[in-house]
């Protein structure tokens, strides 16, 4: 009977001191707030009981390197419930790095290289991590690198006849849930360059929360002007921290110089086409281009720029003549092709050099 009692005993003994050793508790997300040295300290700790002083210790390794950056956090009030580190402790935080070309690119820049990581934060009472460990969380993720974000249309130094336009940009790639974005558009005045126009003027278009890479002209907004040019930019969030930002893109309103139509029936050399802005396809694509090598079938692709994760499938084969082509791929057929959507097509041409054509699909008349 005694040893059953001191068996119970033992048990509650050790339910309560899991108990107290899991009162603390961290949320962190690794693709947000992994990706540089200053966000990782927006680590939120939870406290499911009193007010405690404590200290913490943040350890990130990558998988090849080993340890690549090791951070001090001094002494802290921890108050029940969930928050972020205190900006003062922070501010006094020692941060270490390892001896690895990883560690040194961070070190250098403030942000973390391709890797897979793991983020350990151990949680100390008082302020020496040599004391008892009231928590600890780790947190692995592989790290890619955000690609640039690409404006698509209007393209930049475009001359466009549509004075509510619509606006299209690439998705941040790898994609982050709940990530959104933000565009804002100003018009440009005289003597101004486009960067210091959307810093400087009232904005036209200050939009948030936009779910996808793509906006519709604003019902309340002015529609513009012709004759004047507007600078734009993109920027994806998530709940207030920046992810990644385009490039500035300017263009004009202009309906007798609008670059983005395509005559019908009308073949340009392909290195004209590459050097300018989005045209219209209606219903097929025309170029002309010179091979100068043995006969050979044109190698290329179309991907859909609007939905990135579409496919675009079954494109006809195009059979080059030594000389000079005229080519016309018909896309009226084949639906993949969504009026209105904007498509980029990527070509390797016999010489070995490869060319970009971007078209906006119209369906034909």
């Amino acid at each position: 009977m005694k040893n059953g009692l001191r068996l119970l005993m033992t048990a509650l003994f050790g339910m309560l001191c899991l108990q107290g050793k899991s009162q603390y508790t961290f949320t962190f997300i690794p693709e947000v707030q992994g990706r540089s040295i200053d966000n990782i300290y927006k680590v939120r700790i939870s406290n499911t009981g009193s007010t405690t002083t404590a200290n913490l210790r943040i350890v990130v390794t990558e998988a090849q390197a080993g340890a690549v950056v090791t951070i001090d956090v001094p002494q802290f009030q921890l108050m029940p419930g969930s928050g972020t580190i205190p900006p003062a402790a922070v501010y006094h935080a020692a941060v270490s790095f390892g001896n690895n070309k990883i560690a040194t690119i961070i070190r250098q820049s403030g942000y973390f290289p391709e890797g897979d990581y793991e983020y350990c934060f151990q949680l100390y009472e008082g302020g020496n991590h040599n004391s008892e460990l009231l928590g600890e969380q780790c947190f692995n993720y592989e790290l890619e690198p955000f690609t640039n974000m690409q404006l698509i249309s209007p393209y930049d130094e475009d001359k466009i006849c549509d004075k509510r336009p619509s606006f299209n940009w690439q998705p941040l790639i790898p994609s982050v849930n709940g990530a959104q974005y933000r565009l804002l558009l100003v018009e440009v005045k005289d003597r101004q360059q486009p960067v210091e126009a959307l810093r400087m003027n009232l904005a036209i278009i200050n939009q948030r929360d936009i779910p996808m890479p793509m906006l519709l002209y604003p019902s309340i907004a002015n529609e513009l002007v012709e004759g004047k040019q507007y600078a734009w930019q993109v920027t994806a969030y998530q709940n207030e921290l920046i992810l990644a930002q385009s490039e500035i893109w300017s263009f004009t309103v202009d309906c007798e110089k609008d670059t983005t139509t395509l005559p019908v029936e009308a073949f340009r050399n392909i290195d004209d086409l590459t050097r300018g802005n989005f045209y219209i396809a209606r219903g097929q694509l025309l170029f002309a281009l010179q091979n100068n090598y043995a006969k050979a079938d044109l190698t290329y692709s179309i991907r859909c720029l609007t939905k990135p994760d579409q496919t675009v499938k079954k494109l006809p084969t195009v059979s080059l003549d030594k000389g000079y082509n005229e080519v016309t791929i018909g896309l009226t057929d084949n639906t993949s092709f969504k009026d209105g959507y904007y498509y980029i097509m990527d070509v390797k041409l016999p010489d070995g050099t490869r060319k970009q054509l971007r078209f906006i699909y119209k369906q034909a008349e």
